[in-house]
């Protein structure tokens, strides 16, 4: 499996596994000015505070190998380049403060089997 071909398959994972957790995805793969958010969500309407808040998501798949796993390749340069981009979408989509955070989607897939392990850590990254 190409690695295109693979962070596609992870995404779509990523996307069933939010939706079927109460996500509604705004947008897929969305670049702006100096690089690309995997997905852009927020939950549905089930409380006043969450359905505000907006979920910029990273992905990261890798094929399943011990002592390592995909959410590590979110490194602190990663980390930053995120809250660049989620800053300017919020800048271009909000006239006022709004709630909003960066959460990853880790999946390890088996190179024989082709079944995942889903890792989701919300607001994931922070104080950048």
């Amino acid at each position: 499996m190409s690695t295109k071909k693979l962070g596609d398959y992870g995404e779509n994972l990523a996307c069933e596994y939010l939706v079927n957790k109460g996500y509604k995805i705004l947008f897929r793969n969305h670049r702006i000015k100096f690089g690309e958010i995997d997905i852009i969500a927020k939950k549905k309407k089930f409380f006043i505070f969450t359905e505000k808040i907006i979920h910029f998501i990273e992905v990261k798949t890798i094929l399943e190998s011990d002592g390592f796993f995909p959410e590590d390749r979110v490194d602190l340069k990663k980390q930053k380049k995120l809250s660049q981009l989620a800053e300017i979408w919020m800048k271009n989509n909000f006239k006022k403060e709004h709630p909003y955070q960066i959460d990853v989607v880790g999946i390890a897939v088996n190179k024989k089997t082709s079944k995942a392990k889903i890792r989701y850590f919300e607001n994931a990254v922070s104080g950048i």
